[in-house]
């Protein structure tokens, strides 16, 4: 009998933790951002999201096919 491990947790994907601090005025504007999104997004999440925005906009990333009609 083949028995296969279930494995726990997050799916394993090509990613890096990045940590860092910022200023008062920088996270109550994420705060603000976060409030305006239905379901409001944990930090980590509008962080990502504006992030990927950003660098789609300015050029330096291109969303894949299946992500380009989100914006």
């Amino acid at each position: 009998m083949d028995t296969k491990k279930i494995g726990r947790g997050r799916p394993s994907i090509d990613s890096e933790r990045i940590c860092f601090r910022d200023t008062r005025d920088i996270l109550d504007a994420l705060d603000a951002f976060r409030s305006g999104q239905t379901p409001k997004p944990t930090r980590p999440e509008a962080v990502r999201t504006l992030l990927r925005d950003a660098l789609t906009a300015a050029g330096y990333l291109e969303l894949p096919p299946d992500r380009e009609d989100a914006n």
